[in-house]
This record gives structure tokens, sequence and C-alpha cells, in this order.
């Protein structure tokens, strides 16, 4: 795993810690593991030796889990915002940055006429 993302997730792990010390519920806490393992699959894409269409199937998942995580918790919709900085800080262009990150958009913008 490369530096930057094990910087990323342990940046984003003490913002879960924090989030859990200010206001502490069980179906939060299960929103923001979610969110959690769903954050660490994406960011499994970019490892190097994946087979074909591997990266496809990390990308299946973590979108499902980001999907249930807002179902449970539209406050993390703010876990977009955190795959922009990550895909920027790995030196994506804009057109790349949109392409991979369209199904968050979509999920995001669904939840919130959802859920709403």
């Amino acid at each position: 795993m490369h530096k930057s993302t094990l910087q990323f997730l342990l940046v984003f792990f003490l913002g879960l810690i924090f989030g859990l010390l200010t206001k502490f519920s069980a179906t939060l806490s299960l929103a923001l593991a979610l969110t959690l393992v769903s954050i660490f699959i994406y960011t499994m894409r970019d490892t190097s030796g994946l087979k074909h269409n591997q990266d496809k199937y990390f990308i299946v998942i973590s979108a499902l889990l980001y999907f249930v995580a807002l179902a449970i918790s539209l406050y993390l919709a703010i876990v977009l915002v955190l795959l922009a900085i990550y895909e920027i800080s790995k030196g994506k262009n804009l057109k790349t940055l949109s392409l991979r990150l369209l199904p968050y958009i979509i999920i995001t913008v669904a939840s919130i006429f959802l859920f709403i």
C-alpha cells in the first residue's frame, strides 16, 4: 500500500473516532464502520498487481457499502469530498477524477432525494 493511502486512511480513521466521541449511537457507529470499509476498498483499486477487471469489482462493492451507509446516515455524504481529495492528491486530472467518482456522485444525489 502506498504511503499516501495509509496517511489518508489514518486521517479518516481519526475523524471517525472524533465523530464517535461527539455523537455516539449504534446506527451511526454502523454507518461509520461501513464507510470506513467502503473507503478502504476504494483505495484498494489503486494497488498494483490487480487482475483484469478486478478493480471494477472493488468499485461495485465499495459503492454498495457507501449506499448502505448513506441509507443509515446522510451525514456521511461528506465522504464524497474526502474521495475527491484523495483522487486529487494522487494527481488525477479532472476528467479521470469525475469518471472515477461518478458512481459516488450518483449515489449521493439519489440518496439525498430518496432519504430526505
